[in-house]
């Protein structure tokens, strides 16, 4: 896994795919059975912080300041790829 740190992000409101390792946890398992699970999530990348990304699927009309908005928080040191989605 590569930190999003050294990695070039897409430009903010990029429509993106990104691939990210989740977290697991589990009770009365084996612990052969606990690992981390790879995940992607399709949507625009709508916030840059310095420790996560947010990716949105919906950003409802109104307060544009603050928008209401579907989204995921995805901390930056489990992205293993982002890349662009070419619409054209």
């Amino acid at each position: 896994m590569v930190s999003t740190e050294a990695m070039k992000l897409p430009p903010l409101n990029s429509l993106v795919v990104c691939h990210w390792s989740d977290v697991v946890g589990g009770i009365n398992l084996n612990l052969s059975e606990l690992k981390p699970e790879g995940c992607v999530t399709i949507g625009r990348l709508s916030r840059i912080e310095k420790d996560y990304i947010v990716l949105t699927s919906s950003i409802y009309e109104g307060n544009q300041s603050d928008p209401v908005v579907d989204g995921t928080a995805i901390p930056r040191g489990i992205v293993v790829k982002i890349s662009t989605v070419n619409c054209e």
